[in-house]
């Protein structure tokens, strides 16, 4: 229980908490401790609504609000301001909150942590008596003890909050970019300043906290065009704000929602095209390059083409950047050269005066990603789910939107035919290695791999195994159009997927 007799006598450390003075009398940011207080207001709200004594549970209640004094000319305010406002008003700032949560269903996975915390603190409270609650709360009141340490610059009380936190979760780099950029020092109308704020969590809480994060860094890229030399901070304050390349407070974030938006519509929603046609390629297209292009530049090349261009001529830019892409991904290119390729590309990009212009100047080496593609060896590389996929895409009919993904990978030919099937009799059977793992003889499975169908006759395998797997792929399908499979058909299927990886979606 949460209750014992020791509660009564013995204080409890809660940590230290650091504050910054914000331009409003009497008003603090809170730079290090914002779950404690969270999660202690939660706590009073659960204690309040459970004692039955109105005038305790008014002064718990006083805690949460602050009553108006018209004498003292004090307002009415509720003594905590969280990021999820909503649904932290309608539990904890209402009286009787957190009684009934039947009305707070269906909530975001932010705003359902609110739930959780009222339905684990009541789980551990309603055992107790109406004189434990109370002596329980008059605990939280008076023995919890909590230093606190106020600053009145942000980077100071960071500074405080680097040196002696020591609990919680860790403040985000983009947190304090956040509150540096809508201080009163860059962003002086405070209904601006919230207006901002709020925009900002809508975003953050609409793509998540890692797809928001990784745009700020996208954007880093795109003005600097350089790899990262400090942590996120310092790039930006040194490297962009300090030299003027974008100025803090409103600029950046016009800017970093101006990346969000087109990031939603491009990566998301993938619906950024000219016309339906367009889309319909486009979004086959990128479903597999969001899911398997692991690295991000490429997607700072295509958010500045539409920054700078908007959606004319996107798709054929989108279809070069691929191309530019999968030659580095095929090439087996290391972070540090990728950065300087895409360094250089941004650059030239945003000096291109139209969208043609931009296109012509991404380049790549043709030859090289067919050369990879036709090699012996396909299967086992990291970047051959991807290159399946690609051409399962290159064979389809675009009259509609594909998303093709895949549970495993098959060989047609098997790695180690049984001695006594009528694999082992055919040509090159005493030697797959040569042509096994080549792309010609590979094809995508829409359900889990049978290693014992893996052996089976062509016939049988085709009818009791590939049937079932490969009717979402049309070149898969194909495999089982033909009568027999032998080193010459997968050694034709390898050189026609050298040139389909190549073909451009119209």
């Amino acid at each position: 229980m949460i209750y014992s007799e020791r509660i009564h006598t013995q204080e409890y450390f809660l940590g230290t908490a650091v504050f910054q003075k914000t331009a409003e009398p009497s008003d603090y940011d809170i730079v290090d401790g914002q779950q404690r207080f969270t999660s202690l207001m939660i706590l009073l709200a659960c204690l309040r609504d459970l004692i039955e004594d109105e005038r305790f549970s008014a002064g718990l209640h006083e805690k949460i609000v602050q009553e108006e004094n018209e004498v003292d000319s004090i307002p009415e305010k509720i003594r905590l301001t969280v990021k999820d406002h909503d649904i932290y008003n309608q539990i904890v700032v209402t009286e009787g909150g957190t009684l009934d949560l039947s009305k707070v269903q269906g909530l975001s996975e932010p705003e359902s942590r609110y739930v959780l915390a009222v339905e684990t603190f009541s789980d551990r409270l309603e055992d107790l008596s109406q004189d434990d609650l109370k002596a329980f709360a008059q605990f939280l009141s008076q023995k919890c003890i909590l230093v606190t340490l106020s600053t009145t610059s942000f980077e100071e009380a960071f500074r405080l909050f680097t040196i002696v936190n020591d609990r919680g979760k860790q403040l985000r780099r983009i947190d304090v970019l956040k509150a540096q950029n809508l201080s009163p020092e860059h962003i002086a109308n405070k209904a601006l300043r919230e207006k901002l704020a709020n925009t900002w969590e809508t975003y953050e809480n609409d793509i998540g906290e890692d797809r928001f994060e990784s745009i700020i860094n996208i954007l880093r890229l795109v003005i600097l065009k350089d790899k990262p030399q400090f942590d996120l901070l310092r790039e930006y304050k040194e490297r962009i704000f300090d030299k003027k390349l974008l100025l803090p407070g409103q600029p950046f974030i016009a800017k970093l929602f101006e990346y969000i938006d087109l990031y939603e519509a491009i990566f998301i929603d993938m619906d950024y095209c000219d016309t339906n046609e367009e889309n319909r390629a486009y979004r086959s297209l990128m479903y597999i390059m969001d899911a398997e292009f692991k690295a991000s530049e490429w997607r700072g090349a295509l958010l500045l083409f539409a920054s700078k261009f908007g959606p004319v001529r996107f798709f054929d830019f989108v279809q070069e950047i691929e191309k530019y892409y999968l030659s580095h991904f095929l090439g087996g290119m290391r972070k540090d050269e990728r950065y300087a390729e895409y360094a250089k590309l941004l650059a030239l990009v945003e000096a291109a005066k139209t969208p043609q212009a931009a296109i012509d100047l991404v380049e790549y080496d043709e030859d090289g990603i067919v050369e990879v593609v036709t090699a012996p060896i396909m299967y086992g590389r990291a970047y051959t789910k991807y290159v399946l996929l690609r051409l399962e895409l290159a064979t389809c009919e675009l009259d509609r939107v594909h998303r093709f993904s895949a549970r495993s990978i098959e060989h047609v030919f098997p790695q180690n035919p049984d001695d006594d099937s009528e694999w082992a009799e055919k040509e090159g059977a005493d030697n797959p290695i040569e042509f096994v793992h080549s792309v010609g003889n590979l094809v995508l499975l829409s359900k889990g791999k049978n290693s014992s169908a893996g052996n089976l006759d062509f016939d049988e395998k085709k009818e009791k195994y590939l049937k079932k797997r490969v009717s979402d792929y049309p070149r898969s399908i194909e495999v089982l159009g033909y009568e027999d499979w032998n080193t010459e058909v997968i050694e034709e299927r390898t050189r026609e997927a050298g040139e389909k990886i190549l073909e451009f979606l119209d």
